[in-house]
């Protein structure tokens, strides 16, 4: 038997154009690729500028030829990367000296370089900011991008003194914008800072508040003056909105986090979120004390960090005189609690330094080589990616919510119109004889097997009258056509007619189902029960409706408990859903 952590992660070794070992080199993901740009090589102790692209998928490297003739930037290492509309950004870092008769010479650097990830060019420096607001050049800097700027914080200059401010740049115009005292030391060594290109939005909270108010009359009369009084229709204050994902806004933007620790004897652990306002100011918000939890993260050396749905991840070196590993750890950023990221035994050996977020797949990638060292390249601040280690985080109840297919007034919208009868011409038959009455047009929109089963209908429907017509002019002695050649075409699912599908479910399963289709969401209190949404999820899987098994995973998630963990276990099992399934054992 293995442990139940074991089934979280697994651990490939990388193909293609692996690199070099690098000290100091950046990584950054866009959708399913990872860009590693820059560094040191360890054997030769010489910078490079080389670009390798990093497929998760398949776990191959390839490295990005550059043109030669392309304004490419100066070679370094401890600089910053973000990506912002398919872009790297590269800022800053350590290099040597271009004019210098001693080529070990060094100097630290204050550029801002994109590297369009489409073209795969480097366009030429921007040089239109004002002087004042051009950032002293530094390396082991901070950076992150939300709003369409770029935040540079803290670092050290060429003397390693710490640099204890803020720059800001504006990403469209290519500008300087802003500086800002910030009296904290901040650099790779002991920090992070981390925001996301979607924010989290809590409907019912928004509701709850008053700060979304609702437009739409009282239930049952939405469509109807005269509501029906023998129809019961879901009351608005019933409804259950669950969190969502979103694009960043004005009034809702993605804030970042800075975490720090310090005093790796007596850790010492901060939490600033910088969240952006209107224009290009910003505030600082210190949760420091607000963290909780049995356990803490220890002191982790070069940490990295990511942000997934309402998770703050970071991970890092921890090292003692008789203990060393690569320690995973994530902030509920609604309770504030921290936990341990347990990967099992695939990390428990080996030299694993740099982590990656893979949001789309709620995964955290970890590069490294398995046969090595911790210790030993620590000191030489060497990274490896012969071997990348995967860490499934919805095992752990991280990850990103989905997002909204219709607005929240849209899906009451949709619900006030099946609950009113508006528009039906089409009913579903309920294993019990109760009907359904629906519109047919909404569930061939929203139901693809639906409108596939229905075309396949009328093509029979039609193929059949053309077979039996008889022909022009023939006596009545002509045979009629086999009708077993009819059989060779693709039919129609037999509980399907023209104005009728049995859909052999319960009346409570067929009526949420159909709730689903008319709001594309899980807002009634029927859809919520635990065994509605056993059924669901089974029913998303039998019609490969992958937007409604994320909904109904969505939902089991934040209704984990003793309870209903049974259940759920064995649907996700019959379902494949791995990762809610592993995390009922844990």
């Amino acid at each position: 038997m293995y442990p139940i952590s074991d089934l979280t992660t697994f651990c490939r070794k990388t193909l293609g154009d692996v690199p070099p070992k690098l000290v100091g080199a950046s990584t950054t993901v866009v959708g399913s690729k990872a860009y590693l740009y820059g560094g040191r090589l360890v054997a030769e102790r010489r910078m490079v500028t080389d670009i390798y692209m990093f497929d998760i998928e398949t776990f191959t490297w390839e490295k990005i030829p550059q043109s030669p003739d392309s304004d490419q930037p100066r070679a370094r290492y401890f600089h910053s990367s973000d990506a912002w509309n398919n872009n790297l950004i590269v800022f800053g870092g350590m290099a040597l000296q271009s004019d210098s008769t001693n080529p070990d010479e060094l100097c630290v650097l204050n550029d801002v370089r994109f590297f369009n990830l489409t073209t795969r060019r480097w366009l030429p420096p921007s040089t239109n900011s004002p002087p004042e607001l051009i950032p002293k050049a530094r390396y082991a800097h901070l950076s992150s991008v939300t709003s369409n700027r770029l935040f540079v914080i803290g670092g050290q200059d060429l003397s390693n003194v710490w640099l204890d401010d803020i720059y800001v740049f504006d990403l469209r115009t290519q500008t300087w914008t802003q500086r800002r005292d910030y009296p904290r030391h901040c650099g790779t060594y002991r920090s992070v800072a981390v925001c996301s290109n979607l924010t989290v939005r809590f409907p019912q909270e928004e509701i709850n508040n008053g700060s979304h108010p609702s437009q739409l009359g009282p239930s049952g009369t939405r469509f109807s003056r005269n509501p029906s009084t023998t129809k019961e229709f879901t009351a608005q204050d019933a409804l259950i909105h669950l969190p969502y994902s979103a694009i960043p806004t004005d009034d809702h933007p993605s804030d970042i986090y800075l975490f720090s620790n310090y005093n790796f004897t007596n850790v010492q652990r901060e939490l600033e979120v910088f969240s952006p306002t209107l224009g290009s100011d910003f505030t600082i918000s210190d949760r420091s004390l607000s963290m909780t939890g049995t356990s803490f993260p220890p002191g982790l050396r070069f940490p990295t960090g990511a942000m997934l749905g309402t998770h703050f991840i970071v991970a890092g070196t921890y090292l003692t005189q008789s203990y060393q590993s690569f320690s995973i750890w994530a902030l509920d950023l609604v309770t504030m609690t921290w936990s341990r990221i347990d990967p099992g035994s695939a990390l428990a050996s080996g030299s694993w330094f740099r982590s990656c977020l893979w949001p789309e797949s709620n995964k955290l990638i970890i590069f490294g080589n398995a046969s090595g060292n911790l210790a030993s390249d620590y000191n030489r601040r060497l990274l490896s990616w012969d071997h990348v280690a995967c860490i499934d985080l919805e095992a752990f109840g991280i990850y990103q919510s989905p997002k909204l297919y219709m607005s929240i007034d849209e899906q009451q919208l949709g619900l006030a119109a099946l609950e009113e009868g508006v528009m039906t011409d089409f009913d579903i038959l309920c294993d019990d004889g109760r009907k359904i009455a629906v519109s047919r047009k909404i569930l061939e929109e929203r139901w693809p097997w639906f409108k596939q089963q229905r075309n396949l209908f009328l093509q029979n429907a039609a193929r059949t009258v053309n077979t039996l017509q008889p022909v022009a002019g023939a006596g009545a002695d002509v045979p009629l056509p086999e009708l077993a050649s009819l059989s060779k075409e693709p039919r129609a699912d037999p509980r399907l007619s023209s104005r009728l599908l049995n859909l052999s479910e319960s009346y409570p399963i067929s009526l949420a189902l159909v709730q689903y289709f008319y709001t594309k969401a899980l807002i009634t209190p029927l859809q919520h029960a635990p065994a509605v949404l056993s059924q669901l999820l089974l029913l998303s899987s039998t019609y490969n409706l992958g937007h409604l098994q994320s909904l109904v995973k969505h939902a089991m998630h934040r209704a984990l408990t003793y309870a209903t963990s049974v259940g759920i276990y064995g649907v996700s099992t019959l379902c494949n859903c791995r990762s809610l399934q592993i995390r009922y054992d844990l």
